[in-house]
């Protein structure tokens, strides 16, 4: 069966197990093959795709909701729902999500991106069913299980009438890393059946999750049953390997959960060209030679420690490192406590994902004033995972904490001094940071701020450009573009977001008639921009800002989306040309 000729998934439902089997390795070459043109979640969605065909085998989507935890796991999914043709646009600009969408089709009955929500979906999918012979089926991971969205979610499966309710755990014994803690433990010690049936729920397996014949057998064996009342959940134990079909994934589960666009051979980075150090491996070197100082530094991080940086570290301290799985509210809250115990915590968390942690952080951290570290990883635009995991939304939340400082870091040399600050202050502070390669800077920096560019002695500067943190690097790409036009400017940028240095709002006070430019990554309201208004009071109206107005970014090239945002060198470029042009005019007006 090639799903290049079909229908859809009425054909699907006409093919015998070898046309199945047919099926699923064209589906993992067609996975394989874009995902190393376009970058993208290979590992899990090559470990689902009999999972995938099979589900959709024998239930009725979108009638029969298959709501797919996180989204990783979901390309068998897609191929198979309609979107083989467009499936070579997956995660560009104006292509198909990476994730679940609900604006790209009927069968993507709940969007996701982050982890643990299918079974709280689930269950009200079911409610909504009640009554009716309709299935409503969850899918989720090992990992997924480790989250206390999870946990609630399955303390409610047996509170009300609901339909038939399946829910499949997909065991790789993974999440993006390998899964921890006492239900991972539990499940692959063989403790699963009693733990899910005495919770109330049905037990079934453990199934081969690569087996066709198996898993239809027991999907359609459910769809069989007569329904009355309000059935008793189902849960439906598969085993499954991560990165199924291709063999580097299969050996290193890791390194391929998630791929960047590359040729299609063994993904080594010792491979790749001399690159400068990401912001995330400068912040991991720094903390390791903090903690080799002072044995109180903790580090924790939620299911992350490649991507944050912090392997060698817990390598190096094991006993100091806390990977807590996808636990981000219990993350902070842990790192509270340590904090009270003369502890210093430095909680390491992709920006996206601390949204999850915002009551924690606000409750148990902040207002008793305990110095915790957020190392805050993929601030701003993230690139090709779209709106789910760009990290546009934590300066807006944080600046509202009140005792809560503000880091942002504009280059390689300030992540190590700032992280120095941060782990010494009384209380908490955050330290915002894109992904990518740290660029370096030579300007010092002076009283909290540097001064990139000024006018010639004797004139008044015509705009004042201010930029916060990494974005400092596009204001300066826009600069160069502009070449001689930009003589008239002072350029000025700071990685002290909160509070603000007093040094940054004297120099707008020496130059009261020039406008200013805020450029930020972030979005503009409550961001760095709207906090330098308010710090200049009256003077707020001659103050313009550069950043996300209030809406989600979807996918596409980092670049890519800077120019649609208007913030690339060349949207910043083409806003000091207007503002120039502006001041000039009002300048003739006076």
């Amino acid at each position: 069966m090639s799903l290049a000729g079909t229908r859809g998934l009425d054909d699907l439902k006409k093919q015998n197990l070898p046309g199945l089997e047919e099926l699923a390795a064209e589906i993992r070459h067609r996975i394989l093959s874009v995902c190393m043109k376009n970058g993208g979640h290979l590992g899990a969605s090559l470990g689902a795709v009999e999972l995938a065909i099979a589900l959709h085998y024998c239930f009725e989507s979108p009638q029969e909701p298959i709501i797919w935890d996180v989204g990783h796991q979901a390309y068998a999914h897609k191929l198979l729902t309609g979107r083989w043709d467009r499936f070579s646009s997956l995660r560009t600009l104006n292509g198909i999500s990476g994730f679940p969408s609900r604006a790209e089709s009927e069968h993507d009955v709940f969007g996701v991106g982050h982890s643990s929500t299918s079974l709280s979906a689930a269950l009200a999918f079911a409610w909504a069913r009640r009554g009716t012979p309709q299935w409503t089926v969850a899918v989720i991971g090992d990992g997924g299980l480790t989250a206390g969205l999870a946990f609630e979610a399955l303390n409610n499966f047996s509170s009300r009438e609901i339909g038939p309710a399946l829910i499949v755990l997909n065991d790789n014994q993974m999440s993006i890393s390998q899964s921890i803690g006492a239900l991972s433990t539990l499940i692959s010690s063989g403790g699963a059946p009693m733990f899910f049936e005495q919770i109330g729920l049905e037990y079934i397996g453990p199934l081969d999750g690569h087996d066709l014949r198996a898993l239809t057998a027991v999907f359609n064996g459910l769809k069989l049953r007569e329904v009355s009342g309000s059935p008793r959940p189902v849960l439906v134990h598969v085993i499954s390997q991560k990165g199924k079909g291709y063999a580097p994934a299969e050996e290193l589960p890791e390194a391929f959960h998630g791929i960047n666009p590359l040729s299609e051979k063994v993904y080594n980075k010792a491979d790749s060209p001399m690159r400068n150090q990401s912001y995330s491996e400068i912040f991991g070197t720094a903390l390791c030679a903090l903690a080799k100082e002072d044995p109180r530094i903790l580090a924790i991080t939620a299911a992350m420690p490649e991507g944050t940086g912090l392997a060698e570290f817990g390598r190096t301290w094991p006993e100091r490192f806390f990977d807590v799985g996808i636990a981000e509210s219990h993350a902070v809250t842990f790192a509270a406590g340590l904090a009270a115990n003369g502890y210093k915590p430095v909680v390491a968390i992709y920006s996206s994902f601390l949204q999850r942690g915002l009551d924690q952080l606000i409750h148990d951290v902040a207002l008793q004033n305990f110095g915790v570290v957020f190392a805050i990883d993929r601030a701003g635009l993230v690139g090709a995972d779209g709106a789910t995991h760009h990290g546009v939304f934590d300066l807006s939340f944080l600046s509202m904490i009140p005792g809560l400082r503000i880091f942002a870091p504009e280059c390689n040399s300030d992540m190590s001094v700032l992280l120095k600050r941060a782990v010494s202050a009384d209380g908490p502070v955050a330290i915002r940071y894109p992904r990518g390669a740290a660029a370096c800077c030579c300007v010092p920096l002076i009283n909290g701020i540097r001064c990139h560019q000024k006018p010639d002695s004797g004139f008044a500067p015509q705009l004042i450009l201010i930029a916060a943190g990494a974005a400092t690097h596009r204001v300066k790409s826009a600069i160069e573009l502009l070449g001689p036009s930009a003589a008239g400017i002072l350029f000025l940028s700071t990685p002290e977001l909160k509070p603000l240095p007093s040094a940054l709002i004297l120099a707008l006070q020496e130059y009261p008639g020039a406008p200013v430019l805020c450029v930020e990554d972030s979005i503009l309201h409550g961001g760095f921009g709207q906090s330098l208004a308010v710090a200049c009071g009256a003077r707020a109206g001659q103050i313009h800002f550069a950043g996300y107005s209030e809406h989600f970014i979807t996918h596409g090239t980092t670049m890519e989306l800077e120019a649609r945002e208007g913030v690339s060198p060349e949207g910043i470029a083409s806003r000091i040309i207007f503002l120039l042009k502006q001041n000039q005019c009002n300048e003739k007006a006076d």
